[in-house]
């Protein structure tokens, strides 16, 4: 549920066309599972070859709190382990954690918590125990589908530890069959939250996008994509002043959730002011994404006259490849002058009392940018997507790379340091943070890219506490989830990583998963390398994951 229950609330009252619930969310979850009755043709069956292997390998049990049935006996033990339950309580030695179905039953040391005979032990003697992953802002189906099928994209997600993702935006035909596929089985893992199609400025046809010209365009356009039965809202930055504050009113009135990109038409500021939840990216290696670091400049109305201008220019058909590259080059640069001290107070303290989030993406920005000549893709596991995307992009980097001067890699380089420096300030100031990766893109992988981010919050300033919390219970209270998820609890829902090592003395180690428990159901070491095989753009069937 995000904040106040505006979702559910909305869908009471706004959504006329769906039909189904594809399952039964627990009690405070959002409902994810509304589709509608649609007649526009579905993906192909055998395009889902993938997903339905991804949805059967794993299989759970047991009903949500405040079920009609008898609790169930505990199926599932973790012992012996280090639990960091991600609330801010020091890390308990020694501890067992019971799991009935897909509930934390009990969390104590070993030596108070009575494990029943024939509990299946999962022996966690020198590992570590956190809450299983959200990434906040990913795409499973904005590029096509033959290229990376969302399935995939999905079982990857999965493989790392990550049983949830917020996705940004893409083809909500996609969305549906690959979340209905999921829900059909015993496991709904990872879960997916979506709003369909991006709400911007103009756009040729496309499935993925809705174009909203004008305040008289966003009643119609907030009922179309409601009428799909969207989780929330989606907005871009190429927006105008006018179509955004009617976008606003309308979510407004109708009390949904919108989230998205500071529109190149507005100030920073203003668009907290508005209600939007969150704010994507920070980094101006697109210009279009920077609006918290505008709005921290002094700068702010010059840049937003410039980027206009430079939008006028690209669209020219004489415009120079070249003269459009080098003029884009000085809006970065004139981003990273020093911030405007008072701005910045006075937005981030708008941030911080009004709850809105800021998801910074760094990953995604460090990704885009190389910052070196060895930036070639070495180190990430491309071999992780199907062979033909991964020769096409690693083929585009190279030509980046060897046409790319020592001065841009190295304006590349102070772009990232500026945007990890703003991420700093945000969490000195109090402004919630959440994990995010924007993958799928070229370079940024989807499971292994949100381990990067954590990575990249702890250098930002984060401690590695509060860059796990940034995946775990800060995902959980936007969400309205917290007494359902988040974090290692009595009570809470069984999503838990068991680490090779301790994520508190190094942010990597969150990469050394050792299982993975999601809704109840274990998921060991082997199993997780299966799901790891190497991209072939049709996953293999996957074992079931035992209990």
């Amino acid at each position: 549920m995000f904040p106040g229950g505006q979702l559910e609330a909305c869908l009471s009252i706004a959504i006329h066309s769906r039909t189904s619930l594809v399952h039964s969310p627990s009690p405070g979850a959002p409902a994810a599972g509304i589709v509608p009755r649609r007649s526009a043709a579905r993906p192909d069956p055998a395009a889902l070859a993938g997903t339905l292997a991804l949805a059967t390998a794993l299989t759970t049990a047991a009903s949500a709190p405040g079920s009609a049935t008898e609790p169930a006996a505990p199926s599932l033990a973790v012992t012996h382990a280090t639990v960091i339950d991600a609330t801010g309580r020091p890390p308990l030695p020694d501890a067992t954690v019971l799991i009935a179905g897909d509930r934390i039953t009990a969390v104590g040391p070993a030596a108070e918590v009575a494990v029943p005979p024939g509990t299946r032990l999962v022996d966690a003697r020198g590992k570590f125990l956190i809450p299983a992953l959200w990434d906040m802002h990913v795409h499973l189906a904005n590029q096509a589908e033959a290229d990376l099928p969302s399935a995939l994209l999905a079982r990857l997600l999965l493989a790392h530890g990550v049983v949830g993702a917020r996705d940004m935006g893409g083809d909500w035909d996609r969305i549906v069959a690959l979340r209905r596929a999921i829900a059909a089985s015993e496991f709904h893992a990872p879960e997916i939250l979506s709003p369909g199609p991006f709400l911007d400025g103009p756009h040729d046809p496309d499935p993925i996008f809705v174009s909203v010209l004008g305040a008289a365009d966003a009643p119609a356009a907030v009922a179309k994509v409601v009428g799909l039965g969207v989780d929330f809202l989606k907005v871009q930055s190429g927006l105008s002043r006018e179509a955004h504050a009617a976008l606003a009113s309308e979510a407004n009135r109708l009390g949904l959730p919108f989230v998205g990109h500071i529109p190149e038409a507005l100030t920073a500021l203003e668009v907290v002011r508005t209600g939007q939840l969150s704010i994507e990216h920070v980094s101006p290696a697109l210009p279009g994404d920077a609006g918290l670091m505008r709005g921290c400049s002094a700068a702010e109305d010059r840049l937003l006259r410039e980027i206009a201008e430079w939008n006028a220019y690209v669209a020219r058909p004489d415009a120079d490849r070249e003269e459009a590259r080098r003029r884009q080059r000085e809006i970065q640069s004139l981003h990273l002058d020093p911030w405007d001290r008072g701005r910045m107070a006075t937005l981030f303290r708008e941030m911080k009392e009004r709850g809105t989030r800021a998801v910074p993406t760094l990953i995604w920005s460090r990704s885009f940018r190389p910052l070196a000549p060895e930036d070639d893709g070495r180190g990430i596991p491309m071999e992780l997507f199907p062979a033909a995307f991964r020769e096409r992009v690693l083929a585009g980097r190279r030509r980046y790379l060897d046409a790319t001067p020592p001065p841009v890699l190295e304006l590349n380089r102070r772009i990232a340091a500026r945007s990890a420096d703003l991420v700093g300030e945000l969490q000195r100031a109090g402004v919630p943070i959440l994990a995010g990766t924007d993958t799928t893109d070229a370079f940024v992988v989807p499971g292994f890219s949100l381990h990067q981010e954590l990575e990249l919050l702890v250098g930002a300033g984060l401690s590695p506490l509060a860059a796990l919390q940034a995946a775990t219970i800060a995902p959980a209270r936007f969400l309205g989830r917290e007494t359902q998820q988040g974090t290692v609890e009595a009570g809470k829902r069984a999503d838990l990583v068991v680490l090779d090592a301790n994520p508190l003395e190094d942010i990597r180690n969150t990469r050394r998963i050792f299982a993975l428990v999601a809704g109840g159901s274990l998921a060991d070491r082997a199993a997780l390398d299966r799901l790891l095989a190497p991209g072939t753009g049709a996953p293999p069937k996957l074992p079931a994951a035992s209990r």
